[in-house]
């Protein structure tokens, strides 16, 4: 790298961060900044920031229920910032509520290690006896509980509980993440989680979980508009783009929840690389008499951001200020502006 691409690419890299600083503090929990400031950090080698952030994504995905992105987030903040004692934490709560004692309890064991190795024994005894206690079969555990030297009240003090699994909003007709975390369980029954961090890919056996949810659901209403578009978004969150198309194509059959179905349909179309598929269907949802005014900026950010995947600069430039004339707050498009109009 030349002294100019270091010089000057590190200034275009700190406006970046710092435009997307300032778009979280006013949008805290929005995924997809999160998402664009973890990885700016971790350009910029800024790794104990990069994890941090990764670890504050990986909370708001598992707070939805969307484990498998969670435990992906969780182990990447390990990889690029394997010292920091959070994130194994984070994982081992994970895996606890979704009932995999046994990788619960390893990451435990790693997090005692990693504490009794900085002189923490108190706290590395209290994390060596919530492995046990998830996994009495490990007797390397139980060797390691009773090595420490530490105060008989570190050893008697009752085990914080782990937090509650989070609750996801039920439906009237259909308990969708209900179901799926059933046959999650099922298709899992000893599985073995790969402790390979460069692994961030589902290996839970999504599909066949799908295919069962959709069997069982034959005396549900499998042909409800509000299931299919359910099954959709359950369908693009795990990766199964087609499936998704699909899934929203028959809820637009229906006649029902068009406006929805519109535009996760566009935002699909988009993510698999069909722009003018993307584009066509955003507009059908532009058209639609209940779309409200609130409504019909959502469906142009959605439309700037397929044409800037699309290449074209110009038209999501203009989009994205018109919405900025009338909301200038709304999600990143202050950064989007600053970065297509070439300040960022």
């Amino acid at each position: 790298m030349s002294l100019f691409d270091k010089i000057f690419g590190r200034n275009k890299a700190s406006k970046e961060i710092a435009a997307c600083e300032g778009a979280l503090e006013k949008r805290p929990n929005d995924t997809m900044i999160l998402k664009k400031l973890g990885d700016l950090y971790l350009k910029a080698e800024n790794f104990r920031n990069a994890s941090e952030i990764y670890v504050r994504l990986g909370e708001t995905y598992s707070d939805k229920g969307f484990y498998p992105k969670a435990i992906a987030l969780y182990k990447q903040a390990i990889k690029i910032n394997p010292t920091w004692e959070g994130p194994y934490e984070k994982l081992a709560e994970l895996y606890q509520v979704q009932g995999f004692s046994r990788e619960a309890a390893t990451q435990y064991v790693k997090l005692s290690e990693m504490l009794e190795k900085n002189g923490d024994s108190v706290e590395a005894t209290m994390y060596m006896q919530k492995a046990a206690e998830l996994d009495p079969a490990i007797t390397q555990v139980s060797k390691k509980v009773h090595s420490f030297k530490v105060k008989d009240k570190a050893m008697t003090d009752p085990i914080p509980r782990t937090a509650p699994k989070a609750e996801v909003e039920r439906t009237d007709f259909y308990d969708l993440t209900k179901e799926l975390d059933r046959q999650l369980e099922k298709e899992l029954e000893g599985f073995s989680i790969d402790e390979n961090f460069d692994d961030t890919v589902d290996t839970t056996g999504v599909e066949s979980v799908f295919k069962a949810i959709q069997e069982n659901a034959s005396k549900e209403g499998k042909d409800d508009p509000l299931f299919q578009y359910n099954m959709g978004l359950a369908y693009r969150e795990t990766g199964l783009l087609d499936e998704a198309t699909e899934a929203f194509k028959k809820v637009l059959g229906t006649g029902e929840k068009l406006y929805d179905a519109y535009v996760m349909l566009g935002v699909t179309f988009r993510e698999r690389g069909l722009f003018h598929e993307s584009l066509d269907s955003l507009r059908q949802a532009v058209t639609l008499e209940e779309a409200t005014k609130d409504m019909k900026v959502g469906i142009l950010y959605e439309i700037a951001q397929t044409y800037k995947a699309l290449g074209d600069n110009s038209n999501a430039l203009t989009i994205f200020r018109e919405i900025q004339k009338d909301r200038k707050d709304f999600k990143d498009v202050e950064l989007e502006i600053i970065r297509l109009a070439g300040g960022g």
